[in-house]
């Protein structure tokens, strides 16, 4: 039987042995070298020249003084003397006062590894997931400040990414991924991946499945981009082919001579090219505004029931006065038109009412009527603007020189009227009377 144990080569006392005290206590001495051993100090080779009782090092190659010739062992200082000590294969020590922890092995303390190759939290690691981690949920946090994390790739054709998996099987992949470009996919069997957003690494500006693909594009569900149906946009906006389809999506079009469909009336030559703005409140209810770029005003009409309805003139400030016009009813020129000629004065206005006026001259009162008189001859009113085809003008007056009279009018048409001045009680030498014709010119 051996004298000394097998791992620590601690003394072991001997049968019938005298003085059994000086092995025990050198067991335990033994002990109190190498249990929780904290040295101080790795790799020495010069011993200090006041040790402390139970100073511990390390001795390192080409020991000095009274550790010459002991490099490799742990040199022990015990109050009178070094003791020296050979430490064994995976021995564990620190260095007293430092985070740096050894290990004993192949001959030399080695530090535990700064790299270690892989690492399995509640999980097994493996050659291609190298760190893996199992639990609810995994915290970086910060150490003081801000906090990184950072994924690296060697090469702008490798990929650097998040991926999002169910199963095990990918569903979503967030990052850099075969080019320096960001961007978003994502799958619904982990093996057909659509690309839904891409950001452009030198422009910032986006593309991809959710974003529209060309200015006109309508695909339900993208995002609307700068100078889509051209909003936003500073050059020319698209052409639109039709007037009249109804499959147009909402937006700003551009409107030139050779679209088709049905202008507002009116609109020839230049006066075709204009901008379009479709609003549109559902499939079957559409509302367009049409501005010709060469006349200063604004048309609009609306597609409900099947159907689109005929074009109507929204006017301007700039052209509340001029020359009032119509088409089938539908008022398509100014609002207020007024003028004046030999007949009288006289207004227009875009609903269809005109009024005239002017000042009449009857001559004497002096013809015995009734209980009254009336004026000798009747006077003939031709209007200045006559009224529409087949309809009567309501005529009134009041006299400007004489009281107790008035105006008799009758055979009123569109076009003329004839007038007679009455007057009770007396008869008078003059009478001038100013009169009024208020009808519809369409």
């Amino acid at each position: 039987m051996s004298d000394v144990s097998a791992r620590l080569d601690l003394p072991f006392i001997a049968p019938s042995q005298a003085q059994k005290h000086v092995t025990h206590n050198e067991a335990v001495q033994r002990l109190d070298i190498l249990v929780q051993m904290a040295l101080d100090g790795f790799e020495a080779t010069e011993p200090p020249a006041a040790p402390d009782t139970g100073a511990r090092y390390a001795l390192g190659q080409g020991a000095m003084g009274v550790w010459a010739g002991q490099d490799g062992q742990i040199a022990v200082f015990l109050g009178e003397a070094w003791t020296f000590v050979a430490p064994q294969e995976g021995w564990i020590a620190t260095a007293r006062g430092t985070a740096d922890v050894r290990l004993y092995r192949d001959g030399t303390w080695q530090r535990f590894p700064e790299r270690i190759a892989r690492l399995g939290i509640a999980t097994d690691a493996d050659a291609l997931n190298r760190l893996s981690v199992s639990a609810e949920a995994t915290l970086l946090s910060h150490a003081g400040a801000g906090h990184q994390l950072k994924i690296n790739k060697a090469t702008a054709a490798d990929t650097a990414s998040l991926l999002f998996q169910t199963g095990f099987s990918g569903r979503a992949e967030m990052g850099i991924a075969g080019q320096d470009d960001l961007s978003i996919k994502v799958s619904a069997d982990g093996t057909n991946w659509t690309e839904a957003l891409r950001v452009n690494a030198q422009t910032g500006r986006l593309s991809g499945a959710g974003v529209q693909s060309s200015p006109t594009d309508a695909t339900a569900g993208r995002v609307l981009a700068v100078g889509a149906f051209g909003l936003g946009a500073v050059g020319t906006p698209a052409n639109l082919a039709d007037l009249d389809a109804i499959t147009t999506p909402a937006g700003f079009h551009r409107v030139i001579n050779s679209a088709a469909g049905t202008f507002p009336a009116g609109a020839t030559g230049a006066t075709l090219f204009g901008v379009m703005q479709i609003e549109r409140y559902g499939p079957s209810d559409i509302v367009q505004t049409y501005k010709p770029i060469t006349a200063d005003a604004i048309h609009t009409r609306r597609y409900t029931g099947g159907a689109w309805q005929p074009w109507r003139h929204v006017y301007t400030q700039a052209s509340l006065l001029g020359t009032v016009s119509q088409s089938g009813g539908v008022a398509t020129g100014a609002v207020i038109e007024r003028g004046s000629n030999a007949n009288g004065d006289y207004v227009r206005f875009a609903d269809g009412t005109q009024l005239c006026w002017h000042t009449l001259m009857l001559g004497a009162i002096n013809v015995a009527e009734g209980a009254g008189f009336a004026s000798a001859a009747a006077v003939n009113w031709t209007f200045p603007a006559g009224f529409a085809a087949g309809t009567k003008a309501a005529i009134t007056g009041a006299s400007t020189n004489i009281g107790r009279a008035w105006l008799s009018p009758f055979s009123s048409n569109n076009a003329a009227c004839s007038v007679l001045g009455l007057r009770l009680l007396s008869t008078s030498s003059s009478s001038e009377f100013r009169v009024t014709a208020l009808g519809r010119w369409f």
